[in-house]
């Protein structure tokens, strides 16, 4: 199983989650603060962090090209 280290796209929190090859995971609720939407940590740029802190929580959706 490979790490991947993903990040609370809340609060920041990093937790590292063990993966098999191609599924999917999920990584549940922060155990920081609750939200669930979570991206690598090497896919958020401080662009990113700085325009999700920025956002309103409601409307915080990071939208994949």
């Amino acid at each position: 199983m490979a790490s991947l280290s993903v990040e609370c796209l809340r609060c920041g929190e990093v937790r590292a989650l063990e993966t098999e090859e191609e599924r999917r995971v999920d990584a549940g609720e922060c155990p920081r603060c609750t939200y669930v939407g979570w991206a690598t940590c090497e896919d958020v740029t401080e662009v990113t962090r700085k325009a999700l802190r920025e956002r309103p929580l409601e409307r915080r959706r990071l939208r994949m090209a």
